[in-house]
C-alpha cells in the first residue's frame, strides 16, 4: 500500500509540472502602441492670401504738382512788383500817362487795381474814374498829406462842378481802400493806392480788364479838402 501511495504522488507532480508548462492561448485583441516623442505638434500652415497690386507697391508715390492759375500768377507777380509805399519804382507799374505836370501810373493783377499819382503840389491830388458830366459820377481817390501824415480818401461826384465828392461813408457807402501810403517832398506829393476792381460798392466803378475808362486828374493848391483845384485834365486809363 505504501508503495501504491508513493506512485501516486509522485503521478500528481508530474502532472502539475507538466499543467504549469503548457503555454497560454494568445489574445486575439490588437494592442495599441502610443509613441511618445519630445516635439510639439505642428500646425498645418494655410497659403498666405495674394497680396494685390497696391500693397505690394512699398515706395511711396510722387505728390501731384499744382501749378497756379494764370490770374494767380498775376497776383503774385503784381505782389512782387508793387509795393505800396509812396514811392514809384521804375518798373513797378505797366502803364503811365502823363496830364501835364501830373503823372498817374497804373497795373491790376485781375482782382485789384494799383494806381499811383504824382503832382507839383503841397495839396490836395486826385483820379476820377469814369465821370459822365464834367466831375459827376467819377469814383474818386483823393488825398493829401499834411503834417507828415498821409490822408486818403474813397469818395464821389455827386455834381457836375464844385467842390462835391463827399467820402463814400457820408453817401452810404463804403471806403474800399485796401491799402495807401503818400509822401510830399521837395513840392510834389506822391500817392500810392490799392482798390477792388469790383468792390460791390454802388458809389465805385466796376472794373474789367481789358477795358478802357475815361478818367479825370486834378490837383489843389492847399491840404483844404473843399478848396478849388489849380490843375484839371482829363485822359484815359486802360486795363491791360
Amino acid at each position: 500500500m505504501r508503495i501504491h501511495g508513493r506512485l501516486f504522488m509522485m503521478l500528481l507532480l508530474v502532472l502539475f509540472v507538466v499543467g504549469c508548462s503548457t503555454p497560454t492561448a494568445e489574445s486575439t485583441e490588437p494592442t495599441m502602441t502610443t509613441e511618445v516623442t519630445d516635439e510639439a505638434p505642428t500646425a498645418t500652415e494655410e497659403p498666405a492670401p495674394e497680396s494685390t497690386e497696391e500693397e505690394q507697391t512699398m515706395e511711396p508715390t510722387e505728390e501731384a504738382t499744382v501749378e497756379p492759375s494764370e490770374d494767380e500768377e498775376a497776383t503774385e507777380e503784381a505782389d512782387a512788383a508793387v509795393q505800396i509805399d509812396g514811392t514809384i519804382g521804375v518798373e513797378e507799374y505797366t502803364d503811365t500817362a502823363t496830364f501835364g505836370d501830373m503823372v498817374v501810373s497804373w497795373r491790376h493783377d485781375g482782382e485789384f487795381l494799383y494806381l499811383a499819382m504824382e503832382g507839383p503840389t503841397e495839396g490836395w491830388i486826385a483820379v476820377g474814374i469814369e465821370p459822365t458830366q464834367a466831375m459827376a459820377d467819377a469814383d474818386y481817390l483823393f488825398g493829401y498829406v499834411e503834417a507828415g501824415e498821409a490822408k486818403f480818401w474813397d469818395a464821389y461826384g455827386t455834381a457836375p462842378v464844385g467842390a462835391e465828392h463827399p467820402p463814400d461813408e457820408e453817401l452810404g457807402g463804403t471806403s474800399d481802400i485796401v491799402e495807401m501810403a503818400g509822401t510830399e517832398e521837395n513840392g510834389v506829393t506822391r500817392f500810392e493806392v490799392q482798390i477792388p476792381l469790383d468792390s460791390g460798392d454802388e458809389y465805385d466803378k466796376v472794373l474789367m480788364p481789358g477795358e478802357s475808362y475815361s478818367i479825370i486828374v486834378a490837383m489843389g493848391p492847399t491840404d483844404e479838402y473843399n478848396s478849388k483845384h489849380f490843375f484839371v485834365s482829363s485822359g484815359e486809363l486802360t486795363l491791360q
